[in-house]
């Protein structure tokens, strides 16, 4: 009997050890996955961010494909709230979130994990390209919850010869969200052409993010492109230094709880 309560213990703390979310960590890399990816040679280049929620949309149900379908025209993107492979696809069984969505569009890709739960990394952010991988860093961000972590990702891409930065992030939502969107900005700032992208939880209103606005080498590349709905408290953003606007679209809340938003960019000359 002794024995057998002590087994059972021993399972259920195994059980909530394995359970509870631990920071994913830092990586870099000079290359994505390039199994999949067909070089884009347009003359703009499009760029877009969407929470794709883990593929589930608005009405409940998880299917990757549609988040993959809206993505797929674009040239760059960075993607929020990804699973990472499941155990099954370690195994060999179907394809992950990331996967699937580099299909669709025929895009290189990176999944950058911002948390590791039941003894693998189980979830975060991720970005997709049809342009020239030149290197990539993912950085994790302060926590101040112990579970729901986060990081940024800033990639180095070449595009018609020149070269640009790209940063993907998804901040929290609630206490040291304020912290890790000033670090995001300080790495945005460090680079003469850069596209800053993601989830920000943060509206425009919010004192850290209205005095980056009024830099005038910074753009809200969302507003520009005039894909704000009147009365929203926007939390998703696309920041861009040393490029032109020069339109974009958007699909409302449905495949996903975030609506989605592209804009079509060049180089500022």
């Amino acid at each position: 009997m002794v024995f057998k309560i002590f087994l059972a213990a021993t399972v259920i703390a195994l059980i909530a050890w394995a359970r509870k979310a631990t920071p994913a960590g830092n990586k870099q890399g000079s290359s994505f996955n390039t199994q999949n990816l067909e070089i884009s040679e347009t003359g703009v280049l499009k760029v877009a961010s969407f929470n794709i929620q883990t593929g589930k949309s608005n009405h409940g149900v998880r299917e990757i494909s549609a988040s993959a379908n809206v993505l797929s025209k674009v040239d760059l993107a960075g993607v929020q709230e990804v699973y990472a492979p499941s155990l099954l696809n370690l195994m060999g069984i179907g394809k992950q979130q990331t996967e699937v969505l580099s299909q669709a569009g025929k895009f290189a890709w990176v999944f950058n994990a911002t948390r590791r739960r039941w003894l693998r990394e189980h979830r975060g952010n991720a970005v997709l390209a049809r342009i020239r991988t030149l290197n990539w860093r993912t950085e994790m961000l302060p926590d101040q919850s112990g579970k729901s972590y986060r990081n940024m990702t800033t990639c180095q891409f070449e595009w018609r010869g020149e070269k640009f930065h790209f940063i993907n992030t998804h901040l929290h939502t609630r206490q040291g969200r304020k912290e890790q969107l000033e670090i995001v900005l300080r790495e945005f700032a460090k680079y003469p052409r850069a596209i800053l992208v993601g989830d920000f939880n943060t509206p425009q209103d919010a004192p850290e993010l209205e005095q980056t606005l009024k830099d005038v080498e910074i753009i809200d590349a969302i507003s520009i492109a005039k894909l704000d709905s009147e009365n929203e408290q926007r939390i998703d953003w696309i920041l861009t230094k040393g490029f032109v606007v020069e339109g974009g679209a958007r699909l409302e809340k449905g495949v996903s709880d975030h609506p989605y938003y592209e804009v079509h960019l060049r180089y500022k000359t």
